[in-house]
């Protein structure tokens, strides 16, 4: 279903966090601690990264249309003024050379800056890619991130300048992160981090946002203006909550919905709570911090799939009753989709030293984490053996 708006760039900036060796393979650097959307001065980093080999962190700005003055003046400037070590990147349809000189111009005017700085041309294809992706449902889209790698090289280097001794390493903290949590910043980052591993299908869960240090609660865009999820393991009266709320400008979605309060309470959770233009679940935080979180992943993943369909107007209108509970597992497996699922739990570890044709263990091996995953990966396979045989 189409959306309001071009996502296209959100989407590129997914497939590079979900497919890191396809940056990684063509700047020679394995990437880690990979994060979207992060702020930077007044502006945000499309793709942010830390190389582990060479222990410093890397800046991807993706442009989906030809290089203009406003990317290089507003975006790719600052962020080389600021660095003194790092890995610059910038990925455009294609390059103006007069663009890339000043960037050079730049660089050598400031030679005690160990900055490497590359120009990649995204293939034709993948713009093609792009294109189909915007166009499917928004909980659909990371499932499908795989078919961006049907292009045999989606990236050209077409230019580079490296100051950074080839065998310079940085001083940037590669290692994992130790969360403190005594700490409320360190609890909101360490769930985040579990939702982006467990509801990885939600493109907005993905995104980075500078949470104030003294609010208990984590807001993540719903998909339309107005709209946010809330999520806390621990409020100021000692609750663990996940809710919606809406604007004062979204004040007429928020009664529509409370008219429904019969079916939300069915379809999403039985506790549902209406009150502030926001519906919320609270629950009693449990003795582990992970069950929490756990908890709450639960019940988010509950409201992501029964408003997002409204959110972001693929419905218009909610109906007197909906089949199936709200997050239910879809039984579409038949005879075919049961032999599927069998191939797929193969051991791992043999088909990683076994003889097996290389593209076939690519596609078994592939992580699955949700189901619309398991469906797509259940739809490569299929392809797979339909070419093969």
């Amino acid at each position: 279903m189409p959306k309001q708006r071009s996502e296209k760039e959100m989407i590129l900036n997914l497939y590079f966090k979900k497919y890191p060796e396809v940056l990684g393979r063509i700047l020679g650097v394995d990437l880690t601690r990979i994060e979207l959307e992060i702020p930077h001065g007044r502006k945000k980093i499309d793709f942010y990264a830390v190389s582990k080999n060479k222990r410093v962190e890397v800046f991807v700005e993706n442009q989906l249309t030809p290089s203009d003055e406003a990317h290089l003046k507003e975006k790719i400037m600052p962020i080389l003024q600021s660095l003194q070590e790092g890995i610059v990147v910038w990925t455009a349809q294609r390059f103006d050379t007069a663009h890339l000189s000043a960037v050079k111009a730049f660089l050598k005017a400031n030679p005690q800056k160990y900055v490497n700085f590359y120009g990649l041309e995204l293939h034709p294809d993948v713009m093609q890619e792009l294109e189909r992706l915007n166009h499917v449902d928004v909980l659909d889209i990371w499932s499908n991130l795989w078919r961006i790698n049907k292009v045999a090289q989606p990236l050209n280097m077409v230019y580079r300048h490296e100051q950074m001794p080839s065998m310079h390493v940085g001083r940037v903290y590669v290692g994992e992160y130790r969360y403190d949590f005594n700490r409320v910043e360190d609890v909101k980052k360490c769930l985040m981090e579990y939702l982006r591993k467990h509801l990885a299908f939600f493109p907005n869960i993905h995104k980075t946002k500078k949470h104030s240090v003294y609010s208990l609660t984590i807001s993540l865009g719903a998909g339309i203006s107005g709209a946010v999820y809330q999520l806390s393991c621990r409020n100021q009266q000692g609750k663990a909550f996940v809710g919606i709320h809406f604007d004062q400008s979204r004040e007429d979605m928020y009664r529509r919905f409370c008219l429904h309060k019969s079916l939300i309470t069915k379809k999403v959770h039985p506790n549902i709570v209406m009150e502030n233009r926001s519906l919320r679940v609270y629950f009693e935080p449990y003795a582990d911090l992970f069950d929490t979180m756990a908890e709450i992943k639960d019940v988010l993943e509950k409201f992501i799939q029964f408003f997002s369909p409204y959110l972001h107007g693929s419905v218009e209108r909610l109906p007197n009753d909906l089949s199936g509970d709200a997050g239910e597992k879809r039984n579409n497996k038949g005879l075919q989709g049961k032999v599927v699922e069998e191939v797929m739990r193969i051991d791992r570890e043999w088909l990683r030293s076994s003889m097996i044709d290389s593209k076939l263990a690519e596609i078994l091996l592939e992580e699955v984490t949700d189901e619309r995953a398991f469906l797509a990966k259940k739809e490569r396979l299929s392809e797979y053996l339909i070419h093969r045989f």
